[in-house]
């Protein structure tokens, strides 16, 4: 098939690469200059990049094209779109997309905080399938320029498709690319909320603070942060989240239970065993700084989500609410000048989301 993966981060050059190998023709669209300038470069440069895999493997995969330009990217249809860019950029990206020819059966933004809602507002029927993901297949990180390493692959991904009507259709189309996507969530709201982004980058960061900034990038996030005390918090945050998924026709299961679904290959493990496991054998490292995405994009555009959302249909967030403050507290600046708001993402009640996204069972 042909697949563009929109963003050249970790997430984009591992996809591109395991899609490559699979045997797809991609092209890889770099959307920013802001980060991994060098990594890009040495990868056009020598016409693809070294992925070295879970298994100890190093190969180095050609990819038939690598460009800047959203024009030259989309100057051919697509039978999928993947958006992989940071949930801050989904509005500049769709944009930027729009003023194209772009064309595609399936567009899937993994993760997204409801940022297909935004890329189908943009392109509307010039996409069949729009679908989102709660969690990328791959923990990849790039370790030098021309170089990603694939850290860990899922064992399951789940994806929320917008109409209900092509689920079937996409979840086909998806599996060819990456085999772990299977499984169907409720809705993109459901899908959106199940990010552990959401609750593990922030709350993780929030309380490891000091050790973050003490430590000079010896933190290992998954390992250190998620004491008793803590993963009381996180009870209390996942149960604000639970609450908001069920008013908008979800399916909730806790983080944890998520968590093991997504990353161990036994579905009935006891799913605190499924993390510490996780932790030990394939989590990465934490952030080297609290000027981090875990906060600066999972803060407002996550749990800014989940606190409008829970607003929009009267279920207070008092944990998620606080942790916002906090964060912005630690950094120095307002993050709720940019949440993800119902309102940013063009609807005005909890109803116009609903009908937009085609839920029917809240």
């Amino acid at each position: 098939m042909k697949v563009c993966v929109v963003g050249a981060g970790n997430a984009g050059s591992a996809y591109a690469c395991k899609t490559s190998l699979e045997g797809h023709d991609v092209t890889l669209l770099k959307t920013s200059d802001s980060i991994h300038e060098d990594h890009f470069k040495a990868a056009r440069s020598r016409g693809g990049m070294t992925m070295r895999d879970v298994d100890g493997s190093e190969v180095f995969v050609p990819l038939r094209k690598m460009t800047r330009d959203p024009q030259e990217a989309f100057a051919e249809n697509f039978d999928a779109i993947f958006i992989l860019t940071q949930t801050t950029r989904h509005n500049a990206v769709a944009a930027a997309l729009r003023a194209t020819n772009v064309r595609a059966k399936a567009l899937v933004v993994a993760p997204g905080y409801l940022g297909s809602t935004i890329f189908r507002r943009a392109l509307g029927e010039r996409c069949a399938i729009y679908a989102e993901g709660e969690s990328i297949a791959y923990d990849s990180r790039i370790e030098e320029p021309g170089v990603v390493r694939v850290c860990f692959k899922n064992y399951r991904n789940a994806l929320g498709f917008i109409d209900p009507a092509t689920i079937d259709e996409g979840l086909a189309l998806a599996s060819r690319l990456v085999d772990t996507y299977q499984y169907a969530r409720a809705n993109v709201v459901d899908s959106a909320l199940r990010n552990p982004n959401l609750i593990l980058h922030t709350l993780g960061c929030l309380v490891s603070a000091s050790r973050i900034e003490y430590s000079g990038g010896d933190f290992w996030m998954y390992r250190e942060a998620f004491t008793p005390s803590v993963w009381r918090l996180v009870d209390a945050l996942d149960a604000e989240k639970m609450r908001v998924q069920q008013a908008f026709g979800g399916f909730p299961t806790p983080y944890l239970r998520d968590c093991a679904f997504r990353s161990d290959p036994d579905p009935d493990v006891e799913p605190m065993e499924s993390f510490r496991r996780y932790a030990r054998d394939g989590g990465p490292k934490g952030p080297s700084a609290l000027d981090t995405r875990y906060l600066t994009e999972d803060v407002p555009c996550g749990l800014g989500l989940l606190v409008s959302l829970g607003a929009s249909v009267g279920i207070p967030t008092p944990v998620a609410d606080a942790t916002i403050t906090l964060a912005g507290a630690l950094l120095g600046r307002d993050l709720r000048a940019n949440i993800r708001s119902l309102d940013c993402l063009g609807f005005d009640s909890a109803a116009s989301l609903r009908r937009f996204c085609n839920i029917h069972n809240a």
